[in-house]
């Protein structure tokens, strides 16, 4: 719990009292609350206490689910999918609403265009710890401090304020590997010889043959379950305490939107093995050593390889400008800050003037 609650205003229950997402109090609406931590009724007050104590990690097989003709997992759960018409997002759908604009990129949605899908439940989760006020002035903040966007962009974003709550889905992997190098490894050497009575130097490179075996164990690649997120932005939405997941409970999505996988844990292995084989050619140079290094041949064996699907918290802000989407994403663990805006050209070039100017006058 936040220290800043008044712990005498408050009055705290067993969570297992609000499987249907009513106050124990007053029968209002409970909705998760990231300030403090755990569910929370605005209509009376009332706290009901959720267990945030880190899970013992299961993994699922790979070889073993490769095996089955559908991927429905051990636990499935059924829910109303909505889908975007402009990005092709698939979220679920906010309670007790009728319609809503599209968290990654605006586009009002209704819910007549619901469906319901068997999906995999996801197993963990991490809960917001940030919540929207703090999210809704950093956005201000960024949007003010943009100083080459449109000035009327700047005034947009701050007037419409959309922050949305998103659990995005993730497969992580895991994998013990075993690869196989050969190579060269460079140092370089100096080299002097006289030239018109004159010392000069160079620097040659000496190549020797090198070859190895490096092993590695990898632990939590994570890799995003769809491609709403544009790409500028999720190689960046990285850093997350993966220590701290949760067992998967409903009650920790109640008041945000959760965005549903578009791909499985099969299509999305290939992009874990590229962050693997991206990480151990890295390796491998830096076990090489020298000034420089050429790999002539890798290859690696995989063993043991796990997965499961988590949800990661994240505030989305999706507006458009002129034709053109932009979105705007808070780590809802750590606050960290992304986004997209568009530049003005005009004070652009109008600086261009300026400095051009100044070196003028200078010289």
């Amino acid at each position: 719990m936040s220290e800043s609650i008044d712990n005498k205003n408050i009055d705290i229950v067993a969570s297992n009292d609000t499987q249907q997402g009513k106050c124990p109090s007053c029968g209002g609406i409970l909705v998760y609350s990231p300030e403090r931590e755990m569910l929370h009724c605005d209509y009376c007050g009332t706290d009901v206490a959720l267990d945030l104590t880190p899970a013992e990690v299961k993994e699922n097989d790979f070889t073993e689910w490769l095996q089955h003709s559908d991927m429905m997992c051990k636990e499935e759960t059924v829910v109303a999918e909505v889908a975007c018409g402009q990005c092709g997002a698939r979220t679920t759908f906010p309670e007790n609403t009728t319609s809503f604009a599209c968290a990654f990129c605006g586009t009002p949605i209704v819910l007549n265009k619901s469906v319901q899908r068997r999906t995999w439940k996801p197993e963990y989760l991490l809960p917001f710890k940030v919540g929207k006020k703090i999210c809704n002035d950093r956005f201000k903040k960024w949007a003010s401090s943009r100083w080459f966007a449109p000035s009327e962009f700047a005034r947009q974003l701050v007037a419409e304020k959309r922050m949305k709550g998103m659990y995005l889905p993730y497969w992580t992997y895991d994998a013990d590997t075993v690869t196989d190098y050969s190579g060269q490894k460079g140092i370089y050497r100096q080299v002097n010889r006289i030239v018109n009575g004159k010392t000069v130097s160079r620097t040659v490179i000496d190549w020797y043959p090198v070859s190895g075996s490096l092993k590695h164990q990898f632990d939590d690649v994570i890799v995003p379950a769809s491609d709403s997120i544009p790409p500028e932005i999720a190689n960046v939405l990285t850093n997350w305490d993966r220590k701290n997941y949760v067992v998967y409970n409903e009650q920790f999505v109640k008041g945000f939107l959760t965005e549903l996988y578009k791909k499985d844990f099969k299509e999305c292995y290939g992009n874990a093995q590229k962050q693997m084989e991206g990480y151990i050619s890295a390796a491998i140079r830096s076990e090489i050593g020298g000034n420089q290094r050429q790999i002539y041949h890798q290859e690696t064996s995989y063993a043991n390889i796990k997965f499961k699907l988590v949800l990661l918290p994240v505030w989305l802000s999706a507006y458009r400008y002129k034709t053109k989407s932009y979105l705007f994403a808070i780590n809802g663990r750590t606050g960290q800050i992304f986004g997209q805006r568009p530049w003005s050209i005009p004070k652009i070039v109008t600086l261009v003037i300026i400095i051009a100017a100044i070196l003028l006058y200078l010289l």
